[in-house]
């Protein structure tokens, strides 16, 4: 017999309203599996059970009345650095204890006011800055699929979560691979969302972060189908007046005829491992069968995108943030940082970072005119295997940089402020920027080849 938590965000939904069962039910079968999980896996750091079990109370008794409703009566786990009304935002650190939020930001109201119901809030590592959910405050992720395995992050707690059952959606934000990576080490799906799409304004300080995030964050929902993706995307897109970077945007459908695509693998300057390649390789078939052309070498070099996200970010970083709180960070977290991010510094020269935003708009250009050619590109997440919970902790400048070229695949979509779908097994599929559906419906093909996404 298939549990209650087993089930799809879009599948609780239809079963609400056909009263087959009630958002109690529903609520306390989450609530169970989080009792028998949770523990193990570190998945959510927050809850609110008991306030759960009361909105879903409250909405059994005026059932008819939300019928329109497109989230209904589904639980969901949100990330522990968004702000959720009457609980702390830390960013895993110590000093933003007892910080806490007056009201829901954007994305989290619109979740709930579409009815879903937040059942608690999921670990993030410190600053949300990590490839790996590692906080100090809170302690590690691990993957419910393997517990010697890491989440990733920087949405891990949310990925773990849905992954194992605990909700059948999560709210994440990505800014480098931070829905993307954990969805794939989870064995989930996971949408980034065409920069602008989704709106991030924070209600807690520092409401604003530095001026890459207009260009390169984009919040989305982590779940276990694409058609959960789309319904959350539906739900939580459009502008609001506090985040100006949003746009009032209409999403295009998805074209009636299968459209080209190009496959990445070491456009980047990525090495891509074998097995890695191999499910890759194992999507581009599906879309061809499906009737998509699928074409090797047609991509430019893309090498300096992953560059330029870095260097524009770090710089922004290490002017800015982290001489303000490199105190409260942890020993792990602020030694990544200063690794990773201390290879691509451009220090206090505003004129290399202006010149490196130049760049980045050269390249955008050029690739915006490409894509009308290769609407679709099909490429790896992380150029290996899911990797062992301490797979970036305290290394070398190296290994750092190793490390970061095994990311390559990953970053250059955020540079060019794109949308991508995380398929669950090592491979995404990439599109033009506000093409969002028809990224969705080429994901919904191979994901139907590779099988129904299951709980760990």
């Amino acid at each position: 017999m298939t549990e209650l938590y087993e089930f799809t965000a879009t599948a609780l939904r239809e079963l609400i309203r056909a009263r087959d069962v009630t958002r109690v039910e529903v609520v306390e079968a989450h609530a169970r599996r989080i009792e028998q999980t949770n523990e193990a896996v570190n998945a959510f750091v927050v809850l609110r059970l008991d306030e759960a079990r009361a909105e879903a109370a409250a909405a059994d008794t005026s059932h008819d009345a939300r019928a329109h409703l497109k989230l209904d009566g589904v639980p969901v786990s949100v990330k522990e650095a968004f702000d959720l009304a009457g609980y702390e935002s830390t960013l895993g650190l110590p000093a933003r204890r007892g910080l806490v939020a007056a009201q829901d930001e954007p994305a989290i109201a619109r979740l709930r006011s579409s009815g879903a119901i937040v059942l608690g809030k999921a670990n993030a590592p410190d600053l949300a800055i990590r490839w790996n959910t590692v906080s100090a405050l809170f302690g590690a992720t691990l993957n419910p699929r393997d517990l010697s395995r890491s989440a990733g992050g920087s949405t891990g707690g949310d990925a773990a979560a849905v992954a194992a059952g605990m909700a059948s959606l999560g709210l994440g934000a990505d800014y480098g691979g931070s829905i993307r990576v954990p969805a794939t080490f989870c064995e989930i799906v996971g949408l980034r969302p065409s920069t602008g799409v989704v709106p991030r304004a924070p209600v807690l300080p520092p409401q604003d972060g530095p001026p890459s995030m207009d260009l390169m964050q984009s919040v989305g929902p982590l779940a276990r189908s694409i058609d959960d993706l789309e319904l959350a995307l539906d739900v939580l897109r459009g502008p609001v007046p506090g985040d100006p970077a949003a746009i009032p945007v209409a999403l295009p459908p998805a074209p009636a005829e299968p459209g080209r695509v190009a496959l990445l693998l070491g456009e980047t300057g990525a090495i891509v491992d074998p097995a890695v390649e191999r499910s890759v390789r194992a999507v581009a078939d599906a879309l061809r069968d499906a009737g998509h052309e699928v074409v090797e070498g047609a991509l430019p070099d893309l090498r300096r995108a992953p560059e330029l996200w870095a260097e524009i970010i770090a710089t922004e970083l290490f002017n800015t943030l982290i001489p303000q709180v490199r105190a409260d960070v942890g020993p792990s977290g602020i030694d990544h940082i200063d690794k990773m991010f201390g290879l691509f510094g451009l220090g206090p020269d505003v004129a290399a970072y202006l010149s490196a935003l130049d760049e980045r708009r050269a390249l955008a250009r050029a690739f915006y005119a490409w894509q009308e050619e290769y609407p679709l590109v099909l490429a790896p997440v992380f150029a290996l295997p899911t990797p062992a919970i301490d797979f970036d902790d305290f290394l070398s400048v190296d290994a750092t940089r190793e490390l970061f070229d095994r990311m390559r695949c990953v970053m250059w979509v955020n540079c060019l402020s794109l949308p991508g779908v995380a398929l669950g097994n090592g491979a995404q599929l990439v599109g033009r920027r506000f093409h969002d559906r028809e990224v969705l419906a080429a994901a919904r093909t191979a994901r139907a080849a590779l099988g129904v996404v299951t709980v760990a």
